[in-house]
């Protein structure tokens, strides 16, 4: 008995003729390891024992998980004492179709201090499976974001260098027409004076391209 009850596919059925909108038999596929029967346990005592006001220590879902004996015996007369209860059943019938909603929150009861006493408020809460795909997706993002900036970052450098070359091709072009300019001019005048006229050119156009780069 105790490792037919080890994973949590029997119980799972048991509770599906009780509460059947509670129950989906596809999340609990029969398992053959501790862990896998663990996960099944957890899962079983998350979206349908809590619910029913027989929620279990992460303890106890081990003990079940590992068929130690009393364990399964113990839940299953928890279970038997629930649903002899019509107290908590009408109770149950009742939030039935509100938990039937959202299968993946549930409402419990916490200790609060206010003021100088503890009281018992609601609280929502969500399987851990949930928050972890959550912040996983999150973490994704946040890391997209972050190459995306940087290769935006890279782009902008590669830019303002090549803006910085062209800048300085630019200017070294204006020096070479100005110099072939003068020298294809001395060529068509022969003259010395000429020659020595534009020479004197060449210096004032180099001076006034200097200025103006």
């Amino acid at each position: 008995m105790h490792r037919e009850f080890s994973d949590a596919v029997p119980v799972a059925n048991l509770l599906k003729k009780l509460y059947p909108k509670l129950i989906d038999i596809h999340n609990y596929p029969p398992r053959n390891n501790t862990q896998l029967k663990l996960n099944n346990w957890e899962t079983l005592n998350f979206k349908a024992l809590g619910k029913i006001g027989l929620p279990q220590s992460k303890a106890m879902l081990q003990k079940l998980a590992a068929g130690t004996p009393g364990a399964i015996e113990s839940l299953l007369h928890e279970i038997k004492l629930h649903d002899r209860s019509s107290k908590k059943s009408d109770r149950c019938d009742e939030q039935e179709q509100v938990w039937s909603e959202n299968d993946d929150i549930m409402m419990v009861n916490v200790n609060k201090k206010v003021g100088d006493a503890i009281v018992q408020v609601p609280q929502k809460m969500i399987l851990f499976s949930i928050y972890e795909h959550t912040l996983r997706d999150s973490q994704t993002k946040e890391s997209y974001l972050n190459a995306a900036n940087q290769k935006i970052a890279h782009l902008e450098s590669i830019l303002k260098l090549k803006g910085e070359r062209i800048d300085e091709l630019c200017a070294q072009l204006a020096k070479v027409s100005v110099r072939s300019l003068i020298k294809q001019h001395n060529l068509e005048n022969s003259s010395p004076n000429s020659a020595l006229n534009f020479g004197n050119i060449e210096n004032d156009t180099n001076n006034k391209s200097t200025e103006y780069l």
